[in-house]
Protein backbone atom coordinates (compact mmCIF):
# COMPACT_ATOMS: atom_id res chain seq x y z
CA UNK A 1 0.00 0.00 0.00
CA UNK A 2 1.25 3.22 -0.63
CA UNK A 3 1.36 6.08 2.01
CA UNK A 4 -0.49 9.11 1.53
CA UNK A 5 1.13 12.83 2.01
CA UNK A 6 -1.66 15.44 2.34
CA UNK A 7 -1.35 18.62 0.76
CA UNK A 8 -2.50 22.18 1.78
CA UNK A 9 -2.96 24.93 -1.42
CA UNK A 10 -3.82 28.78 -0.86
CA UNK A 11 -2.82 30.23 -4.07
CA UNK A 12 -3.54 33.32 -5.70
CA UNK A 13 -5.16 32.18 -8.64
CA UNK A 14 -7.57 29.86 -6.55
CA UNK A 15 -8.35 32.98 -4.15
CA UNK A 16 -9.14 35.25 -7.46
CA UNK A 17 -11.40 32.40 -9.50
CA UNK A 18 -12.88 31.77 -6.00
CA UNK A 19 -13.32 36.07 -5.52
CA UNK A 20 -14.93 35.96 -8.78
CA UNK A 21 -17.56 33.67 -8.27
CA UNK A 22 -18.76 35.81 -5.11
CA UNK A 23 -16.98 33.98 -2.73
CA UNK A 24 -14.22 34.06 -0.31
CA UNK A 25 -10.70 32.62 -0.09
CA UNK A 26 -11.12 29.52 1.14
CA UNK A 27 -8.84 26.59 1.62
CA UNK A 28 -8.60 22.97 0.30
CA UNK A 29 -7.35 19.79 1.49
CA UNK A 30 -6.73 17.01 -0.43
CA UNK A 31 -5.78 13.37 0.07
CA UNK A 32 -3.20 12.31 -3.08
CA UNK A 33 -1.45 8.83 -2.82
CA UNK A 34 1.78 8.94 -3.29
CA UNK A 35 3.21 7.06 -6.35
CA UNK A 36 5.46 4.22 -5.21
CA UNK A 37 9.37 5.21 -5.50
CA UNK A 38 12.21 3.35 -6.48
CA UNK A 39 15.35 5.32 -5.87
CA UNK A 40 17.73 5.03 -8.66
CA UNK A 41 20.96 6.69 -9.78
CA UNK A 42 20.31 10.20 -11.56
CA UNK A 43 23.55 11.91 -13.81
CA UNK A 44 24.03 13.81 -16.23
CA UNK A 45 27.30 14.33 -18.41
CA UNK A 46 28.71 15.65 -22.17
CA UNK A 47 30.95 13.93 -23.37
CA UNK A 48 33.02 15.50 -26.40
CA UNK A 49 36.10 15.82 -28.79
CA UNK A 50 37.45 19.03 -26.56
CA UNK A 51 40.41 18.90 -24.64
CA UNK A 52 40.50 20.63 -21.63
CA UNK A 53 41.98 23.51 -20.64
CA UNK A 54 42.54 23.52 -16.54
CA UNK A 55 40.19 24.10 -13.36
CA UNK A 56 38.61 27.35 -14.17
CA UNK A 57 37.61 26.23 -18.43
CA UNK A 58 34.07 26.97 -18.58
CA UNK A 59 33.68 24.52 -22.04
CA UNK A 60 34.58 22.05 -20.04
CA UNK A 61 32.83 22.96 -16.63
CA UNK A 62 29.43 23.00 -18.31
CA UNK A 63 29.86 19.56 -19.23
CA UNK A 64 30.90 18.19 -16.10
CA UNK A 65 30.16 15.20 -14.72
CA UNK A 66 27.25 15.53 -11.82
CA UNK A 67 25.92 12.20 -10.24
CA UNK A 68 22.56 11.98 -7.49
CA UNK A 69 20.18 10.00 -6.81
CA UNK A 70 16.12 10.14 -7.11
CA UNK A 71 13.91 11.24 -4.61
CA UNK A 72 9.88 10.81 -3.57
CA UNK A 73 7.40 12.64 -5.20
CA UNK A 74 6.49 14.33 -1.89
CA UNK A 75 10.30 15.08 -0.95
CA UNK A 76 10.55 18.45 0.20
CA UNK A 77 14.47 18.13 0.87
CA UNK A 78 17.16 19.88 -0.89
CA UNK A 79 18.57 17.43 -3.27
CA UNK A 80 22.29 16.62 -2.70
CA UNK A 81 24.55 15.44 -4.90
CA UNK A 82 26.19 11.67 -4.24
CA UNK A 83 29.85 11.58 -3.79
CA UNK A 84 30.18 8.02 -3.55
CA UNK A 85 30.07 7.27 -6.78
CA UNK A 86 32.11 5.22 -9.78
CA UNK A 87 32.31 6.03 -12.91
CA UNK A 88 34.22 5.30 -16.05
CA UNK A 89 33.49 4.92 -20.03
CA UNK A 90 33.99 2.10 -22.11
CA UNK A 91 35.01 2.00 -25.74
CA UNK A 92 33.91 -0.49 -28.62
CA UNK A 93 36.57 -3.15 -27.45
CA UNK A 94 35.33 -3.13 -23.48
CA UNK A 95 38.43 -0.73 -22.37
CA UNK A 96 38.10 1.45 -20.07
CA UNK A 97 39.12 4.96 -21.57
CA UNK A 98 37.99 7.19 -18.47
CA UNK A 99 37.67 7.44 -14.91
CA UNK A 100 36.05 9.84 -12.78
CA UNK A 101 37.43 11.66 -9.25
CA UNK A 102 35.38 13.78 -7.18
CA UNK A 103 36.52 17.68 -7.82
CA UNK A 104 38.31 18.99 -5.77
CA UNK A 105 37.24 22.74 -7.19
CA UNK A 106 33.47 22.27 -6.69
CA UNK A 107 31.58 24.41 -4.53
CA UNK A 108 28.63 21.13 -3.64
CA UNK A 109 28.92 17.82 -3.33
CA UNK A 110 28.18 15.65 -6.79
CA UNK A 111 30.61 16.26 -9.55
CA UNK A 112 33.22 14.78 -10.36
CA UNK A 113 36.31 15.27 -12.92
CA UNK A 114 38.17 13.12 -15.38
CA UNK A 115 41.22 11.89 -14.66
CA UNK A 116 42.32 9.75 -17.90
CA UNK A 117 42.26 12.65 -20.48
CA UNK A 118 40.10 10.69 -22.89
CA UNK A 119 39.86 13.18 -25.32
CA UNK A 120 36.30 11.68 -27.81
CA UNK A 121 36.56 11.35 -31.35
CA UNK A 122 34.01 11.64 -33.58
CA UNK A 123 32.47 8.48 -34.97
CA UNK A 124 33.38 6.44 -31.88
CA UNK A 125 30.88 4.90 -29.56
CA UNK A 126 31.38 4.82 -25.58
CA UNK A 127 29.77 3.48 -22.92
CA UNK A 128 29.51 5.38 -19.51
CA UNK A 129 28.67 2.60 -16.36
CA UNK A 130 28.42 4.37 -12.91
CA UNK A 131 27.79 2.28 -9.24
CA UNK A 132 26.59 4.22 -6.59
CA UNK A 133 26.00 2.24 -3.12
CA UNK A 134 22.68 1.07 -2.36
CA UNK A 135 21.42 1.93 -5.93
CA UNK A 136 21.18 -0.37 -8.95
CA UNK A 137 23.86 0.31 -11.47
CA UNK A 138 23.51 2.12 -14.63
CA UNK A 139 25.08 2.57 -18.07
CA UNK A 140 24.16 4.29 -21.42
CA UNK A 141 26.24 4.45 -24.98
CA UNK A 142 26.52 7.01 -27.53
CA UNK A 143 28.20 7.53 -31.02
CA UNK A 144 30.03 10.63 -31.07
CA UNK A 145 28.91 12.71 -33.96
CA UNK A 146 30.72 14.34 -36.84
CA UNK A 147 31.80 17.61 -36.84
CA UNK A 148 30.09 20.44 -38.23
CA UNK A 149 31.45 22.26 -41.40
CA UNK A 150 31.95 26.13 -40.93
CA UNK A 151 32.50 27.37 -44.37
CA UNK A 152 33.28 30.91 -43.17
CA UNK A 153 32.78 33.53 -39.69
CA UNK A 154 32.66 37.17 -39.61
CA UNK A 155 32.70 39.90 -36.53
CA UNK A 156 32.06 43.35 -38.22
CA UNK A 157 33.20 45.73 -34.77
CA UNK A 158 30.94 48.89 -33.99
CA UNK A 159 32.47 51.02 -32.56
CA UNK A 160 31.46 52.24 -29.10
CA UNK A 161 32.57 55.32 -28.04
CA UNK A 162 30.93 55.69 -24.75
CA UNK A 163 32.82 52.32 -23.60
CA UNK A 164 35.86 51.06 -24.84
CA UNK A 165 36.07 47.48 -23.13
CA UNK A 166 32.38 47.07 -24.05
CA UNK A 167 33.09 45.62 -27.64
CA UNK A 168 29.88 45.41 -29.81
CA UNK A 169 29.46 43.95 -33.32
CA UNK A 170 27.71 41.50 -36.02
CA UNK A 171 28.51 38.17 -35.87
CA UNK A 172 28.20 35.69 -39.11
CA UNK A 173 28.75 31.94 -39.65
CA UNK A 174 27.76 30.37 -42.37
CA UNK A 175 27.48 26.08 -42.26
CA UNK A 176 27.16 23.35 -44.79
CA UNK A 177 24.27 20.73 -43.29
CA UNK A 178 25.38 16.72 -44.08
CA UNK A 179 22.81 15.78 -45.87
CA UNK A 180 23.27 11.74 -45.18
CA UNK A 181 22.19 12.30 -41.48
CA UNK A 182 20.08 14.11 -39.40
CA UNK A 183 22.38 16.95 -37.19
CA UNK A 184 21.53 18.45 -34.23
CA UNK A 185 23.50 21.93 -33.45
CA UNK A 186 24.29 24.14 -30.88
CA UNK A 187 26.48 27.85 -31.67
CA UNK A 188 28.24 30.07 -29.00
CA UNK A 189 31.63 32.30 -28.66
CA UNK A 190 34.65 33.22 -26.30
CA UNK A 191 37.27 35.50 -26.57
CA UNK A 192 40.49 34.53 -26.09
CA UNK A 193 43.95 36.28 -26.01
CA UNK A 194 47.09 36.01 -28.79
CA UNK A 195 47.70 32.71 -26.39
CA UNK A 196 44.49 30.93 -26.59
CA UNK A 197 44.05 32.07 -22.79
CA UNK A 198 40.83 33.47 -21.03
CA UNK A 199 40.78 35.72 -18.85
CA UNK A 200 38.70 35.31 -15.60
CA UNK A 201 37.46 39.34 -15.72
CA UNK A 202 36.46 38.82 -19.73
CA UNK A 203 32.78 37.69 -20.14
CA UNK A 204 31.37 35.42 -22.97
CA UNK A 205 30.37 36.90 -25.82
CA UNK A 206 26.59 37.44 -25.98
CA UNK A 207 23.32 38.28 -27.94
CA UNK A 208 23.27 42.07 -27.91
CA UNK A 209 19.58 42.42 -26.25
CA UNK A 210 19.93 46.14 -26.49
CA UNK A 211 19.72 45.35 -30.41
CA UNK A 212 18.47 41.74 -31.20
CA UNK A 213 15.50 39.98 -31.12
CA UNK A 214 16.25 37.16 -28.68
CA UNK A 215 12.59 35.68 -28.12
CA UNK A 216 13.77 31.32 -28.16
CA UNK A 217 11.89 29.49 -30.82
CA UNK A 218 12.05 26.07 -31.79
CA UNK A 219 13.47 26.18 -35.36
CA UNK A 220 15.30 29.04 -35.53
CA UNK A 221 18.91 29.07 -35.11
CA UNK A 222 20.59 31.17 -32.99
CA UNK A 223 23.73 32.35 -31.00
CA UNK A 224 23.52 30.81 -27.41
CA UNK A 225 25.05 31.64 -24.10
CA UNK A 226 27.87 29.32 -22.71
CA UNK A 227 26.66 29.04 -19.49
CA UNK A 228 23.07 27.77 -20.73
CA UNK A 229 24.59 24.28 -20.65
CA UNK A 230 24.21 23.85 -16.93
CA UNK A 231 21.41 25.49 -14.93
CA UNK A 232 18.07 26.76 -16.06
CA UNK A 233 19.58 26.41 -19.62
CA UNK A 234 18.09 30.15 -19.98
CA UNK A 235 19.61 31.84 -23.42
CA UNK A 236 20.45 28.32 -24.23
CA UNK A 237 19.21 27.31 -28.32
CA UNK A 238 19.77 23.86 -29.75
CA UNK A 239 18.87 23.59 -33.36
CA UNK A 240 17.85 20.36 -35.66
CA UNK A 241 18.44 20.57 -39.37
CA UNK A 242 14.58 19.60 -39.99
CA UNK A 243 14.37 22.63 -42.52
CA UNK A 244 17.65 22.92 -43.84
CA UNK A 245 18.68 19.27 -44.01
CA UNK A 246 21.67 19.20 -46.75
CA UNK A 247 22.09 22.71 -47.16
CA UNK A 248 24.12 25.39 -46.72
CA UNK A 249 22.52 28.03 -43.80
CA UNK A 250 23.80 30.85 -41.66
CA UNK A 251 23.72 32.76 -38.45
CA UNK A 252 23.58 36.39 -38.11
CA UNK A 253 23.63 38.19 -34.99
CA UNK A 254 24.34 41.33 -33.02
CA UNK A 255 26.96 40.14 -30.36
CA UNK A 256 28.72 41.78 -26.94
CA UNK A 257 31.53 41.04 -24.90
CA UNK A 258 33.77 42.43 -22.28
CA UNK A 259 37.65 42.58 -21.98
CA UNK A 260 37.95 45.26 -19.21
CA UNK A 261 39.24 45.66 -16.06
CA UNK A 262 42.97 44.33 -15.48
CA UNK A 263 44.44 43.81 -11.73
CA UNK A 264 47.77 44.87 -13.29
CA UNK A 265 48.18 47.95 -15.41
CA UNK A 266 51.14 47.69 -18.00
CA UNK A 267 51.04 43.62 -18.14
CA UNK A 268 47.17 43.40 -19.22
CA UNK A 269 46.01 40.65 -21.99
CA UNK A 270 44.41 42.33 -25.20
CA UNK A 271 41.55 40.21 -26.41
CA UNK A 272 43.32 38.06 -29.39
CA UNK A 273 40.40 36.26 -31.34
CA UNK A 274 37.13 35.54 -31.32
CA UNK A 275 36.28 31.41 -31.04
CA UNK A 276 32.98 30.49 -32.47
CA UNK A 277 32.26 26.99 -31.53
CA UNK A 278 29.44 25.23 -34.04
CA UNK A 279 28.82 21.94 -31.91
CA UNK A 280 27.33 19.18 -32.99
CA UNK A 281 25.07 17.36 -30.94
CA UNK A 282 23.58 13.88 -29.99
CA UNK A 283 20.14 13.25 -30.88
CA UNK A 284 19.70 12.20 -27.34
CA UNK A 285 21.33 15.88 -25.60
CA UNK A 286 19.31 17.55 -28.10
CA UNK A 287 16.31 15.94 -27.05
CA UNK A 288 17.20 16.53 -23.32
CA UNK A 289 17.91 20.00 -23.36
CA UNK A 290 14.57 20.55 -25.02
CA UNK A 291 13.19 18.97 -22.41
CA UNK A 292 14.70 20.50 -19.60
CA UNK A 293 14.09 24.20 -21.34
CA UNK A 294 10.02 23.21 -21.12
CA UNK A 295 10.46 21.71 -17.89
CA UNK A 296 12.07 24.93 -15.97
CA UNK A 297 9.45 27.42 -18.19
CA UNK A 298 6.71 25.52 -16.12
CA UNK A 299 8.30 27.45 -13.28
CA UNK A 300 6.30 24.82 -10.94
CA UNK A 301 2.98 25.77 -12.34
CA UNK A 302 0.56 23.07 -11.08
CA UNK A 303 -1.54 23.95 -13.37
CA UNK A 304 0.95 23.43 -16.77
CA UNK A 305 1.55 21.23 -19.01
CA UNK A 306 3.05 18.36 -17.68
CA UNK A 307 7.19 18.47 -18.97
CA UNK A 308 8.61 15.11 -18.08
CA UNK A 309 12.79 15.03 -18.63
CA UNK A 310 13.96 12.98 -21.35
CA UNK A 311 16.30 10.38 -20.37
CA UNK A 312 18.81 7.95 -22.00
CA UNK A 313 20.30 6.24 -18.48
CA UNK A 314 19.38 2.65 -18.47
CA UNK A 315 18.10 1.68 -15.31
CA UNK A 316 18.44 5.66 -14.28
CA UNK A 317 18.02 9.48 -15.12
CA UNK A 318 19.17 11.83 -16.48
CA UNK A 319 21.52 12.37 -19.92
CA UNK A 320 24.99 10.87 -21.35
CA UNK A 321 25.17 12.87 -24.26
CA UNK A 322 27.85 13.24 -27.08
CA UNK A 323 28.97 16.94 -28.41
CA UNK A 324 31.16 17.35 -31.37
CA UNK A 325 32.59 20.53 -31.33
CA UNK A 326 34.10 22.18 -35.05
CA UNK A 327 35.74 26.17 -33.90
CA UNK A 328 36.49 29.10 -36.38
CA UNK A 329 39.10 31.39 -35.12
CA UNK A 330 38.55 35.25 -35.75
CA UNK A 331 41.30 37.26 -35.63
CA UNK A 332 40.29 40.77 -33.31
Amino acid sequence: MSTFSTITTTTKLAALLLLGLGTGACETTIDLPEPAHTPKVALQYVLSNYADQGPNDEVSLTRQLYVSNSQRVFDTRELNGRTDAKVDIRDESGTVVERFKESSSAYQGGYYEPTMGLKAQPGRTYTLRATVPGLPAVESTVTLPAAPIIESATFTEKPNPNNVYDTRGQLSVTIADDPNTDNYYIAFARIVDSQGNVPDNWSPVQIDEENSDVSLEVGRFQLSNLGGFSGYGYGFYPYADTNVNGKRFSLTSNVRFYAGYCPTPGNCPKPGYMEVFISALTRDAYNFYLSRQRYNDTEGNPFAEPAPLVSNIKGGYGLFGGITDAVYRIKL
